[in-house]
């Protein structure tokens, strides 16, 4: 048993040395911890500079289980009230808790109330991506854009050019990435633009694309480039293609 217990403390202390020197903009300091330390520094630098990183999926059923009273206390209040407000705010508990054909029923509910509410709008829009139905999904980003364009900080947009390479509307979607791009720098709509001028036969375009794109993330703060770093990572691969 305790061979066992040190075979795998050694793994994970190996693995948290392999992801410091490949992943962390901070390395020079982290591994003398992890060297110096050794176990110990290991689940130091988990706790600090990996778990902080980690979006672990709940089981649907413990969601549901979870937001049981909250969603209770939600489809009474649009029961009672009926207004677009608390269709959206079930709407929201529900694509929370992963239920997501219910979801679109309250977000449906609120916006035969409220037509161009961007809430409803942009909560309806995000379950029927999830769901792969990107025709309906375009109709209402569509819809949500006209009303805000810098609907949450740019977010919108950069899923309206992720239904539009999915539909693969190619020229709509190259004209609405440039844009995005010029506007709110996304480096995910650096690699869809990437992919179509590629396409295109426009590799120079292309490359510096994608190079603009990687200093950019490289200029970020550290929290964010670690947070893109697997879209870093896609760049490079697509360069070394080139």
């Amino acid at each position: 048993m305790i061979p066992a217990m040190t075979l795998l403390a050694s793994g994970f202390w190996m693995l948290m040395i392999f992801d410091c020197v490949r992943n962390d903009p901070e390395k020079n300091t982290w591994l003398w911890i992890l060297i110096f330390l050794n176990i110990p520094g290991a689940v130091i630098y988990f706790v600090v500079r990996r778990l902080p990183y980690i979006n672990i999926p709940l089981p649907a059923a413990f969601k549901r289980w979870t937001y049981r009273n909250k969603i209770w206390d939600a489809e009474a209040a649009a029961k009672n009230i009926g207004n677009a407000h608390q269709f959206i705010t079930l709407g929201n508990l529900l694509t929370e808790a992963r239920q997501l054909d219910r979801a679109i029923h309250s977000y449906e509910e609120a916006l035969a109330q409220a037509p161009k509410n961007s809430h409803a709008l942009w909560g309806i829009a995000a379950v029927e991506v999830d769901q792969k139905q990107y025709e309906s999904a375009k109709q209402h980003l569509e819809l949500l854009l006209k009303e805000d364009l810098d609907y949450k900080f740019g977010e919108a947009s950069l899923v309206y050019g992720t239904v539009l390479f999915e539909l693969k509307e190619w020229a709509e979607a190259k004209k609405h990435l440039q844009d995005d791009i010029k506007r709110w720098s996304h480096p995910e709509a650096s690699l869809m633009l990437a992919n179509i001028q590629i396409q295109d036969g426009e590799t120079e375009a292309a490359k510096e694309n994608l190079e603009r794109m990687m200093f950019k993330l490289k200029a970020s703060p550290r929290f964010h480039y670690r947070k893109k770093q697997h879209l870093f990572r896609q760049a490079q691969r697509i360069l070394k293609t080139m």
